[in-house]
């Protein structure tokens, strides 16, 4: 693969990330200008439920395409195929057998429907084109990003306004239920859209239904640890919002703010990780030149995750007093605690991609696996000690045993970034330490200036660490001396 189509694929994957979520912000901060705390909560609840059913059924599909030799093979592909739109016909009969426990487990007769009705979204999503698996193998990322944020702009656009007209005709709680209709109504559209254009790609053969026994194993070879590591992911990342949503789904509703802001950096950083870093470490595996990969890919997802986390932790309350109403005024105090959990899962994002590209999802698994063990744990001494700040803190512990687990199994198979993680986490707690001293100093006079400056410096700080350690050529080098102890043999790390 050449320089110019990784640069490329990063770009638009990094754009379009960007761009997919200004939209989702925008339709955030609409619909809680037109709708109540608690219909955000139901919303939040049902697409965890129905996140979760994917997680419970995901097979690493898509994965195991990118990196299969016979990736390219149009009997593997629409083996792949098949398999993909099994899924998404036991998602849907999932949703309808989940439906009725969870109205009667969290009180909300709206769950009843609301949640099969957006199931179906993942049922149609499983007769998207194999052209997105073809494009994602080889990392051309510019006609689906187009796609993506072209079908989430026409979607987010006809709800807020199917939902502001629902507002006007019966305001309050008379319009309760047919703001959550229209809501989950446009979750099926964006599927169905995203779908329709899929197949204005080019795949290298029309998608049907077969399958070959030998690819059949490949997925299945490779998926059975996904599923578990999917399943133990979604149980162990999600924990928290089930158990808000048991406490209030009012509650949930200004929790799900925060954690909408605070996912924004982890998602850039999955995105990226997932659609361009996996990929290269795929052929990189393959040829047999992984550790300097893995290096080179942990040094970019690690300078971004420095910028974007703490720009989070930092100008994230900010933000949420700037744009939300008094309503959602308690997810400015949320930001900064669920960023601690947020920068252990962004440290992991080129390590679990490796793992991957080794075909090593078991390990994935486990390390999902014992932090669900430290969890319960964690949350009950943490709500004990805290509430709910101590709550959220028990939940970034369990991260934090998660990126223990991972960095044990990455020395064994050769490359490590723990030396590098610790440094960067210094950083990032004496740069908001510095900022919320600042903030403290600017009172009630600051609360414009500091945020603006504080961003200003961030980017600063950030960029002068990446330049010191990531950039090569003649500016990279000299600073790379000054501050960082050579290696055994005089090789620049």
């Amino acid at each position: 693969m050449t320089a110019p189509r990784a640069a490329g694929g990063a770009a638009w994957t990094v754009g379009g990330f960007a761009a997919t979520q200004l939209l989702r912000f925008a339709f955030n901060v609409a619909l809680a200008r037109l709708v109540a705390p608690d219909v955000f909560g139901v919303m939040a609840l049902v697409n965890l439920l129905v996140q979760g059913l994917q997680m419970f059924s995901d097979l690493g599909i898509r994965q195991c395409v990118i990196r299969h030799p016979r990736g390219d093979d149009p009997t593997f592909l629409n083996t792949a195929w098949t398999a993909q739109v099994g899924r998404g016909a036991a998602l849907w009969v999932g949703s309808l057998i989940l439906a009725w426990p969870m109205a009667a487990l969290y009180g909300e007769p709206a769950l009843l429907w609301l949640i099969p009705l957006t199931g179906f979204g993942a049922f149609v999503t499983g007769f998207s084109s194999t052209a997105l698996m073809t494009y994602g193998r080889a990392v051309i990322r510019s006609p689906l990003v187009v796609r993506e944020v072209g079908v989430y702009a026409v979607t987010f656009a006809a709800v807020v306004a199917a939902v502001w007209a629902i507002h006007r005709r019966w305001p309050g709680p008379d319009g309760r239920t047919l703001e959550l209709a229209a809501i989950a109504l446009g979750s099926v559209l964006t599927a169905a859209g995203g779908v329709a254009l899929s197949f204005t790609l080019r795949a290298v053969a029309p998608p049907r239904l077969m399958w070959e026994p030998v690819a059949g194993r490949a997925l299945l070879r490779f998926g059975g640890w996904v599923f578990v590591s999917s399943t133990l992911t979604f149980l162990a990342a999600q924990a928290d919002r089930l158990v808000v949503g048991k406490m209030s789904l009012e509650v949930l509703g200004v929790y799900h703010i925060a954690a909408v802001i605070v996912a924004l950096p982890v998602g850039v950083l999955a995105a990226v990780g997932g659609h361009l870093v996996f990929p290269l470490l795929s052929r990189a595996a393959r040829d047999g030149g992984l550790p300097p990969a893995f290096r080179a890919a942990h040094r970019g997802l690690a300078i971004a995750a420095g910028l974007l986390i703490t720009g989070a932790a930092c100008v994230g309350p900010a933000f949420v007093a700037a744009v939300y109403d008094d309503r959602y005024a308690g997810a400015a105090d949320l930001i900064r605690l669920l960023a601690v959990g947020a920068w252990f899962t962004a440290l992991l994002t080129a390590g679990e991609m490796t793992l991957l590209a080794l075909d090593d999802t078991r390990a994935l698994a486990v390390a999902q696996g014992v932090r669900l063990a430290c969890l319960p744990a964690f949350m009950l001494v943490g709500y004990e000690a805290a509430g709910l700040p101590g709550f959220v803190l028990g939940v970034a512990a369990g991260e934090a045993v998660r990126y223990a687990v991972v960095t044990a199994y990455l020395s064994r198979v050769g490359p490590s970034a723990f030396p590098q993680d610790a440094a960067l986490t210094a950083a990032a707690l004496v740069v908001v330490g510095a900022y919320l001293c600042a903030e403290r100093a600017g009172g009630s006079g600051g609360r414009v200036a500091v945020p603006l400056l504080g961003a200003v410096a961030l980017t600063v700080f950030w960029t002068a660490v990446g330049v010191v350690w990531v950039a090569p050529g003649r500016l990279g080098r000299p600073l790379r001396r000054l501050f960082l102890r050579p290696t055994p043999g005089g090789v620049e790390p």
